[in-house]
């Protein structure tokens, strides 16, 4: 029998699956469950309706899954056939969710999240009360997390535009008492922590005695910003590094010159908390079952494709959260 336990993992899965497409707004299916649930307790939801609400949240935009990465992280003007493609993700999410009979607000909120007050929105041109409340719900934590979250274009909005933006749209664009709801939680947020943290790059130390893998590694993250690599060509000029800068992430060569990688592995692990992924040019079942047994997060076997990198790299900084 799958518990409540493996089901929510389950959910947070898919939703972070989703979420990996778009590079730039990361976490935002999390971030809007947080919010909608949130908007719930603000308007006395019973709590099991308010987690009802957060997990229809997560996966509230899985029709995404659909779309093109090109499409989603376009920096510029979407054309009309992109932008009506970005549209059908609301149909889509609701045909892939259907099917989960034991809980229809998934459904609810998949295709209607993108309704509006006023009948303007999308896919039905539903209005007022004939918008289901976990859409209407949902709707505006959309609405706020896409204001107070990071673009390819720009950063997040301040507090005040995204407050202006809410109350100008109640009754239109939202339903007035989860926008309401928003607004108060928006006044109790004196410091402005509900909003997506500015991009910065995540910096990785990559330790490989190899330069021409170093210089592969470099190459193939030279026109990523979301990342900033600091090679080292030993396991103590790693450690002198990282005693000065933080980093999020470690790719670590299996075989060291200056020293065993399993007792630089312990040395790293023992002092930070932060994931490793272990470069590997041969591999065996034997191999791998001693890497994840050592700590490790995750493995790569040399050479590997850029897209293989960079699916590595995201997944696991995604964990992080």
């Amino acid at each position: 029998m799958i518990d409540d336990k493996l089901s929510l993992q389950l959910i947070q899965s898919l939703s972070e699956t989703i979420d990996a497409k778009d590079r730039y707004t990361s976490g935002h299916s999390r971030r809007v469950a947080k919010y909608a649930a949130m908007i719930a307790e603000a308007m006395d939801k019973d709590s099991d309706t308010q987690q009802q609400i957060y997990l229809a949240a997560l996966l509230h935009d899985i029709g995404k899954i659909r779309i093109p990465v090109e499409i989603l992280n376009k920096p510029g003007k979407l054309t009309d056939e992109e932008f009506q493609l970005i549209r059908l993700h609301t149909i889509s999410g609701y045909h892939i969710v259907s099917n989960i009979t034991a809980a229809p607000e998934f459904a609810l909120a998949a295709k209607y999240h993108h309704e509006r007050y006023d009948g303007r929105g999308y896919p039905d041109g539903l209005s007022g009360e004939d918008i289901p409340e976990v859409a209407r719900i949902i709707g505006v934590a959309d609405s706020y997390d896409a204001m107070a979250s990071n673009r390819s274009y720009r950063s997040a909005l301040p507090q005040e535009v995204v407050r202006s933006e809410i109350e100008k749209g109640i009754s239109t664009q939202f339903a007035p008492a989860p926008a309401k709801a928003m607004l108060d939680i928006i006044g109790s947020d004196t410091d402005y922590k509900l909003r997506q943290a500015e991009l910065e790059p995540k910096r990785i130390m990559v330790i490989d005695h190899e330069i021409s893998q170093l210089r592969v590694l470099a190459k193939i993250l030279k026109e990523e910003p979301l990342y900033r690599i600091f090679p080292a060509e030993t396991g103590q000029e790693a450690l002198d590094v990282m005693n000065d800068i933080s980093m999020d992430l470690v790719l670590l060569n299996l075989e060291m010159t200056d020293m065993d990688s399993f007792e630089l592995l312990h040395r790293i692990k023992t002092k930070w908390d932060i994931p490793v992924v272990f470069l590997c040019k041969n591999k065996s079942i034997r191999t791998i079952k001693t890497i994840k047994e050592a700590g490790a997060t995750d493995y790569l076997t040399k050479p590997f494709l850029p897209l293989e990198l960079m699916e590595v790299l995201q997944g696991v900084i995604l964990k992080q959260g």
